[in-house]
């Protein structure tokens, strides 16, 4: 066995241990399950046209529910991933432990490798809950729409890493991405009762309109999964090197 086959295993198994951490303490806090796992699915069923029940077909099912992946993956986007990284480099933890460079790239690959499996759980969950009611489980769709998802999600993981950047605290932060989420809903609301769904400026302004025409097949997906894989990569890679610690000890 080579010296980089000695090094690469017990890396591997270090981001398989914290990532596993992370997930448990996630799935602990019982108001990131009821926001982004259930409150979608009960949002759905109250909002859900007549159409949808004689229909079942996966056009019909994927042009309703496409708008509440996006939002999904959003939600995990901002007020998990990126929400969680901006708290945990203000916590004593962080700046007692995670100040070199390998410590910091093995942090944050296993903060986005948890979030990742977190975002396609939310979604595979809410295709369990919702389907049955449009139609029968298909494989086929499954997999279509989690491709769609985590590309959805990549987008705004790349959001999220450039909000993370920003020399703001914990308690700004929330407010920002609370202000964020409110404006996309709002603009998502205007372009659906206004029937300008295609406006431009509603897309500029709204990643979640972007988020949905993935879905819908507008946006080709072979096209936009590149570019929402690379720019998250990048996005990781600058934060690795550039990542922001307050310097409140005097080790730093």
């Amino acid at each position: 066995m080579t010296s980089s086959s000695l090094r690469t295993t017990p890396r591997a198994r270090k981001l398989y241990n914290i990532s596993r951490i992370l997930i448990k303490e996630h799935l602990r806090e019982p108001s990131s399950l009821l926001w982004t796992a259930f409150a979608p699915c009960m949002l759905f069923f109250i909002m859900s046209p007549s159409y949808l029940n004689p229909d079942k077909t996966t056009q019909a099912y994927l042009s309703y529910a496409a708008w509440f992946y996006a939002y999904i993956s959003a939600n995990v986007a901002f007020f998990g991933f990126s929400f969680y990284l901006i708290g945990r480099r203000e916590s004593g933890f962080i700046r007692s432990f995670i100040y070199q460079k390998e410590s910091i790239r093995l942090f944050l690959a296993s903060h986005m490798i948890s979030y990742s499996i977190l975002s396609v759980t939310y979604a595979s969950l809410f295709y369990l809950i919702t389907k049955p009611m449009h139609g029968d489980y298909s494989a086929q769709e499954y997999f279509y729409i989690m491709a769609c998802f985590f590309t959805s999600y990549l987008g705004f993981s790349c959001v999220g890493f450039a909000i993370a950047a920003l020399p703001i605290k914990f308690g700004t932060a929330s407010t920002l991405f609370s202000l964020l989420s409110f404006l996309m809903l709002m603009s998502s609301y205007l372009g659906a009762t206004t029937g300008k769904e295609h406006d431009e400026l509603i897309a500029l302004v709204n990643p979640l309109h972007l988020s949905t025409r993935v879905f819908r097949g507008e946006l080709p997906l072979l096209a936009a999964f590149p570019v929402a894989l690379i720019l998250p990569l990048v996005g990781l890679y600058l934060t690795a090197n550039h990542f922001r610690i307050q310097p409140i000890w005097s080790r730093y």
